[in-house]
């Protein structure tokens, strides 16, 4: 604590010898002061399983609360370069100590998920956007719920299980969650304490093993009547792997129920065929930098990868942040195939890749 004393207080000294910003002297006196952005101070790390942690944060005073599946942007300082990523909240909205809590699995070659989960500590500050996202649960609808979730497709459900049992009743609730192992499956241990208490909680684990899941695993309309026989009855929420969710909406269009099932995506849903452009030359006009793109990956990772800092939040294109203006060329939207060649559009980079030569203010 007196190493930590001893840190602000030379941080101090340095900014009372230096012009900055008012904001600057301020955020040294309280770290959760900002006027432009939503800091928040990290109060644990707790293990989950080998590479999943949750995060336990205490934001600033700007932070409104949030509801129960919605998912946070987080800003994350690694080596001097802030970076950006999307994490569904797994608190419940009512905590008294203010404080929220996010779950992160690590993902092999994931910048910030692995920082996250191996290297943030006590105290360390991270940046918060605003709560987003419509995979909330329900004010008034009866608790009849199936959740079918893979890998951290759990971590918005945790939210809502945990904010039912909060209010005392979880109600008839069925929850299908794929994971490789016992072992990787992310509060396992929690559910089922949470089942033994309500008799009305039904957990089923299905272990998918390493690697791609193999076809027994696949969610089908006869599996789920073996699973979950009164399923087609049941409001429905699912968040996952791509695979997994494919295989869910096809189960649900077959019984033509789709108004049902309500789904949370980590990445855009692509259209098939859409992803095979042709690429081409990327330049970046305001930061003067040009690249090869190959035509399968989003601009604003062609952008970070060649070293750039595009705005960006839920890199699924939904929130806007990541839009820019194209200035040249041609680029299509994966989720639609949409194609984009008039100078002055705005273009969602998140969702967008290059369709042969393009040039984009960033």
């Amino acid at each position: 604590m007196f190493t930590h004393f001893r840190h602000r207080a030379a941080g101090f000294a340095e900014l009372l010898s230096t012009p900055l910003p008012i904001e600057s002297y301020l955020r040294l006196i309280d770290p959760l002061w900002s006027a432009t952005s939503i800091p928040a101070r990290v109060e644990a790390v707790i293990p989950e399983t080998k590479r999943a942690a949750t995060i336990v944060l205490k934001p600033g005073a700007k932070w409104q609360g949030h509801k129960a599946g919605q998912w946070i942007g987080v800003g994350v300082d690694i080596q001097g370069v802030r970076h950006r990523r999307c994490y569904s909240i797994t608190s419940v909205p009512s905590d008294k100590s203010g404080r929220i809590s996010i779950t992160v699995q690590a993902i092999p070659g994931g910048l910030v998920s692995n920082f996250l989960v191996n290297n943030i500590g006590f105290g360390d500050i991270i940046y918060l956007d605003p709560p987003s996202g419509e995979f909330t649960l329900p004010d008034r609808e009866k608790p009849n719920f199936l959740f079918v979730t893979g890998g951290s497709g759990i971590t918005p459900v945790m939210g809502m299980l945990r904010t039912m049992e909060a209010a005392g009743e979880i109600g008839d609730v069925v929850l299908l969650h794929h994971a490789p192992n016992a072992e990787e499956s992310i509060f396992s241990g929690e559910l089922s304490d949470m089942a033994r208490r309500f008799s009305t909680l039904i957990i089923v684990e299905v272990y998918t093993g390493p690697g791609v899941p193999s076809p027994e695993h696949a969610i089908t309309n006869v599996r789920l009547d073996q699973l979950c026989p009164d399923w087609r009855t049941r409001s429905a929420w699912s968040c996952g792997p791509a695979p997994l969710l494919a295989s869910i909406e096809k189960a649900w269009k077959k019984e033509g129920i789709e108004a049902k099932l309500n789904v949370e995506r980590f990445r855009p849903a692509m259209t098939s065929g859409v992803g095979a452009s042709q690429g081409g030359r990327v330049r970046f006009t305001t930061s003067d930098i040009e690249t090869v793109a190959d035509g399968r990956t989003p601009l604003l990772e062609v952008a970070e990868s060649s070293g750039l800092l595009p705005a960006s939040g839920c890199r699924m294109g939904i929130c806007h942040s990541c839009d820019c203006r194209l200035v040249s060329g041609t680029v299509r939207d994966i989720r639609d195939g949409r194609i984009q060649s008039d100078p002055g559009d705005r273009v969602q980079i998140c969702v967008s890749v290059a369709a042969g030569d393009v040039e984009l203010e960033v």
